[in-house]
């Protein structure tokens, strides 16, 4: 079940530029972003006095969009741009994947679309801008806090506690969809881009709009204790689970009472689906998704990241040239091919990456390789990727290691004994000279020693061989 509120009603154009002040440099080391993260827990403690979540059901409009200023300008201050990031690897997260309420406010679902992030995240990029929900409320006046601005707000910290670890290695961000700008880059640069991309926005919405209405049922109705709603039944690929309810919250739209009048539960014809401009409730998160993304891949270099294959295609009529990413095919065909990687905890592969970070780099690049030249990340051609190309390569390894270790455990003692002396075999591949052979021989090692320390090298060999290999950092994220 999908639910979601009316805040959406109408179809709201993201803010295209809001001057602000001047803005400090963003994070630049593990030491900013821990004071990130004191500064956020601080304010959160301080002003929920013990309990945050009541603080934001019960406290009044004024004091709840104090707090969402707070955070957000904290946020602000440490997730400014700093450097020109690596596009390839450097994205702008959806609300989806960000843990918001679009296409669903289910708490399970938020958190399984952002466990699906945090496995993104870990496995392939450099960093993931989330999608800001503090920044969303203060963007509002006090007077237009309402209960769905509550719930984000709860969502958001919740989110915030679960994603610390990955935001304590500037693994995971917090986007700024707002810019400061001197009035000549305003007309210059900002306006161009905002006609364009409202331009297009136009012309998706009424696509979207004449596709979803010959393809949705909508029915209103009245639920016991919690209001009038809509329910919108229609295609999954643009309405997860195939089903939504958006619960209707003051003021009402006025067509509302005519509809409450009809006997329930009601099936609204196409005509009043249009007039009402009920469809808005999904086409508009979708386009402010985009927009949002838009802004975001103009002004920081980042490139889109998705979870929808059906957003992925109108992402792609928004904006040709930017690099997008599909996170839903990238951890369906991990949880296929690799579900041993899919289900380790994040903590230990950002660990890995750490002491890995040259084999990290190297699987990553590889993996982009072939991707790019399948021009898409769609999930059947990134599940065949992984099938005919990743897989065999940590199987190759897997033998390589295999045979390694059976050799190791036949030939091989730890230590060769000469006499009253000893001679360590502890030495890695290559490092043993070309004439080891007549070295042993001289202070007396037989030809049965010879052969075994021709062994061990060899077999140190092919371990470094299994090093080399492109997926060496997956094979060692599934030990």
């Amino acid at each position: 079940m999908t639910v979601l509120s009316a805040d959406d009603a109408s179809l709201i154009r993201p803010t295209a530029l809001t001057t602000i002040a001047p803005i400090t440099a963003g994070v630049k080391s593990k030491e900013n972003r821990m004071d990130f993260i004191e500064e956020f827990e601080t304010s959160i403690k301080l002003w929920g006095d013990g309990d945050i979540i009541e603080s934001l059901s019960s406290s009044e409009a004024d004091d709840v969009f104090e707090f969402a200023e707070t955070m957000a300008l904290i946020t602000r201050y440490h997730f400014n741009k700093n450097q020109q990031p690596n596009e390839n690897f450097s994205f702008i997260a959806n609300s989806s994947l960000s843990g918001g309420r679009h296409p669903c406010s289910y708490p399970e679902c938020r958190l399984r679309k952002l466990d699906q992030l945090v496995s993104f995240a870990s496995l392939y990029a450099d960093e993931v801008y989330i999608q800001n929900p503090f920044e969303q409320v203060m963007l509002k006046s006090s007077e237009n806090i309402n209960e769905v601005s509550r719930q984000e707000l709860t969502h958001g910290i919740l989110n915030f506690f679960r994603l610390k670890p990955l935001i304590e290695k500037g693994i995971i961000k917090y986007a700024q969809n707002t810019v400061s700008l001197c009035q000549h880059h305003k007309d210059t640069l900002a306006n161009p881009i905002s006609k364009n991309i409202e331009q297009k926005e136009d012309k998706l919405y009424e696509l979207l709009h004449e596709y979803l209405i010959n393809k949705c049922a909508i029915y209103f109705d009245i639920g016991k204790g919690a209001g009038p709603f809509f329910k919108i039944e229609g295609p999954k690929s643009l309405i997860d689970h195939g089903v939504m309810y958006f619960h209707l919250y003051e003021p009402l739209p006025d067509f509302v009472e005519s509809l409450k009048a009809k006997k329930l539960p009601y099936k609204l014809s196409q005509k009043e689906i249009a007039d009402y401009n009920i469809l808005s409730l999904i086409i508009s998160p979708i386009l402010r998704d985009l927009s949002n993304q838009e802004w975001h891949s103009a002004f920081h270099g980042t490139s889109y990241l998705c979870d929808n294959e059906a957003q992925m295609k109108i992402a792609s009529q928004l904006n040709n040239p930017v690099y997008k990413a599909n996170s839903s095919s990238f951890e369906k065909a991990m949880k296929h091919y690799l579900p041993t990687i899919h289900s380790k905890d994040y903590n230990a592969i950002v660990k890995l990456r750490e002491r890995e970070s040259e084999a990290f780099a190297v699987y990553r690049d590889k993996i982009n390789s072939m991707i790019k030249k399948q021009k898409n990340w769609s999930e059947v051609e990134v599940s065949e990727m992984f099938r005919d190309q990743v897989l065999p390569e940590i199987n190759i390894i897997e033998k390589k290691v295999k045979d390694w270790k059976s050799k190791s455990r036949e030939s091989l003692k730890e230590k060769v004994i000469f006499g009253s002396g000893a001679i360590s075999v502890g030495l890695y591949a290559g490092l043993l000279p070309p004439n080891i052979g007549q070295i042993i021989a001289a202070i007396g090692g037989g030809t049965a020693v010879v052969g075994a320390m021709m062994d061990y090298n060899k077999t140190l060999k092919e371990k470094e061989e299994a090093r080399s290999n492109d997926f060496y950092f997956l094979w060692q994220a599934k030990q």
